[in-house]
């Protein structure tokens, strides 16, 4: 009688866990779940399209709850800088800034920049885009492109220079580039492209043909990441 408790004691012992054995389970469930959300993460990060302006927000918002204090971003400074130019000099209705998709989206207005039809800078034009420039060129950082786009309207050009719109679009583009680059802006994060009309500008399709096409002549310049 006496062994047979003795036996079930013995028993009882070995089943019991040991305190070491359940005090360092729980650190490969924790590295599981971790390795499973970071796998989570790294998929969703390879098939979005990640909204730079948005993510420059998340941190300065972030920021400011962790601190009490706002810590202004590099696409923040770029984009405060500019509307601060922009309304200085009165060119709301010639120049826009927002927060884009791509990182900061800076749109001029054909007529701000050309003639009707030509790609050369008009030089009263010069002035505030030296301005630009320089706010580009003190508050972005050399991780940041600048690309620039030229669009035209839908209606046809045929001249010796320019046998179509993706010539003067291109050219357009180019101009400013080069612009850019004489003004120190490093060539490694400068980008040109002429679009032609084969983008027309967003939320203009309820306005009169005229405005429409008005609003399609333009040149957007974008600071964003690599």
């Amino acid at each position: 009688m006496t062994d047979s408790i003795s036996n079930k004691h013995r028993s009882l012992r070995r089943r019991r866990p040991s305190f070491e054995d359940s005090s360092s389970s729980w650190l490969i469930t924790y590295s599981d779940a971790v390795t499973l959300l970071l796998a989570f993460f790294v998929m969703i990060l390879s098939v979005s399209d990640i909204n730079q302006g948005k993510v420059e927000a998340l941190k300065e918002g972030l920021s400011e709850m962790m601190t009490g204090e706002t810590q202004p971003t590099p696409f923040t400074d770029i984009k405060l800088g500019l509307e601060q130019l922009i309304a200085e000099k009165g060119l709301e209705d010639q120049v826009s800034v927002t927060l884009d998709a791509q990182g900061v989206k800076i749109e001029f207005a054909n007529v701000a920049l050309y003639e009707s039809g030509s790609a050369d800078i008009k030089s009263e034009a010069i002035s505030t885009l030296k301005e630009v420039t320089q706010v580009i060129r003190e508050t972005s950082h050399k991780t940041h492109m600048v690309e620039v786009e030229g669009h035209t309207d839908d209606v046809p050009i045929h001249t010796e220079k320019y046998p179509s719109n993706w010539e003067l679009s291109s050219v357009r583009a180019t101009n400013i580039v080069k612009y850019l680059l004489a003004q120190g802006i490093e060539k490694e994060r400068l980008k040109a492209a002429g679009y032609a009309d084969s983008r027309p500008k967003e939320g203009i399709d309820n306005l009169p043909l005229n405005q429409q096409r008005q609003g399609n002549r333009r040149v957007v310049v974008f600071v964003k990441r690599y």
